[in-house]
């Protein structure tokens, strides 16, 4: 026959031979309720532990900077961003994470002495675990430093802003003087050809004799025009005479020689090779001649074009190497924090409650458990071998 249960054990021990009916729930809360003054000194004790913990984390202020960048503010409203797929903050965004835009920052702010450390790569871990950056919808690039000193994280922040500006610059100047190299070679090359053109310009001029093609042109018509119509009098006077004079007739013979030499210099208007500078060149020759012309003339005149326009796309270059341009614009550089960002005490101390009260409820079960465990003879017995099994060894 087992001993009798204990009177202040509240949860009754199990019968091998009765029924199990499963927990008694009723007798479970009592059983819990007894213990409260262990549930209140449990609770107390965890909460204590957690309030402290909670207090010993070291506070952490968040310093802010923004900045728009130039791109997006001059393409504001375009067509093309409509079928943009990422903004021009996220080049900006990789530039901040750059290992040479992480170098000057940790130079301005002075991070190896403040991170106490000699090694670079080491401070470009600790300053990338503290910095954030991020882009809005509006475009707005956004510079977030977490560091537990609220002037270190303002300083780190700006030291951001004016890397970024010195790295653009630096971006800047390299495409500016690539640039002007580029057009400056252009430039030599196009007056070069300028030069060349010019040259068979003059040749082509010397060759034809013309000067002013229209002008020159006209001229040589106009002659071989009035030859014809001196021709076509004489012509017509000769046929008047040859009505009621012979061939032998003086006037006859003179006006014949008159023809013959208008005749011979319509022949030689119209084909001669060669023409006196400034006079009309042959009529056969005028459409070639011409043309011949007006490819030189052309030559010269688009190789000019060329030259004017590398020439102002230099001094442009030029001019933007030597005044620079800023390829984004500042919105709120970063101040010092006046509130703490983290950790958020209050929630973790409300959560710190929730924790000690379940621990604090945890304990009154393992008490619970214990003694009954204890007070099952079975139970006692199997503890005693267990520990004098321990206590041999």
């Amino acid at each position: 026959m087992s001993p009798q249960q204990p009177t202040n054990d509240l949860i009754p021990a199990a019968n091998a031979d009765a029924p199990e009916h499963g927990i008694d729930l009723f007798a479970l809360v009592v059983a819990l309720l007894t213990e409260w003054r262990l549930m209140l000194i449990t609770s107390i004790a965890f909460f204590a532990v957690f309030v402290a913990f909670i207090y010993t984390l070291k506070p952490k202020f968040v310093a802010d900077a923004s900045f728009v960048p130039q791109a997006a503010k001059n393409s504001a409203g375009s067509s093309m961003s409509l079928f943009s797929t990422s903004g021009p903050g996220a080049l900006y965004i990789g530039l901040l994470e750059s290992r040479s835009v992480q170098d000057e920052v940790i130079q301005r702010a002075g991070l190896m002495s403040l991170f106490h450390t000699t090694s670079l790569e080491t401070a470009r871990g600790m300053l990338a675990g503290r910095s954030s950056f991020s882009e809005g919808a509006d475009t707005i690039v956004k510079i977030e430093v977490k560091d537990g000193n609220a002037q270190n994280a303002a300083k780190i922040a700006n030291a951001y802003l004016d890397a970024l500006q010195a790295q653009n610059e630096r971006m800047g100047l390299q495409q500016s003087v690539q640039t002007s190299q580029f057009f400056d070679r252009q430039l030599d090359q196009e007056r070069e050809q300028l030069s060349q053109a010019e040259a068979q310009l003059v040749r082509t001029q010397r060759q034809t004799g013309l000067i002013s093609p229209d002008t020159q042109t006209q001229i040589g018509l106009s002659a071989i025009a009035g030859v014809r119509n001196q021709i076509t009098a004489l012509q017509v006077q000769l046929a008047s005479m040859l009505q009621s004079e012979t061939e032998e007739n003086p006037q006859v013979q003179r006006i014949r020689s008159q023809l013959a030499q208008l005749q011979q210099q319509e022949g030689a208007l119209e084909g001669s090779s060669q023409s006196p500078l400034g006079a009309a060149p042959s009529a056969g020759k005028i459409p070639q001649t011409n043309l011949d012309i007006e490819r030189a003339e052309r030559e010269v005149k688009y190789h000019d074009a060329l030259v004017t326009s590398l020439a102002g796309q230099l001094e442009t270059a030029r001019l933007n190497e030597t005044l620079g341009r800023s390829a984004f614009q500042v919105v709120d550089p970063a101040v010092v924090p006046e509130h703490k960002a983290w950790p958020p005490r209050k929630p973790y101390i409300i959560i710190a409650a929730i924790f000690a009260a379940f621990f604090g409820l945890v304990g009154i079960v393992l008490k619970l458990f214990i003694r009954r465990l204890l007070a099952d003879p079975g139970h006692r017995e199997q503890l005693a071998i267990l520990r004098r099994a321990f206590g041999s060894r």
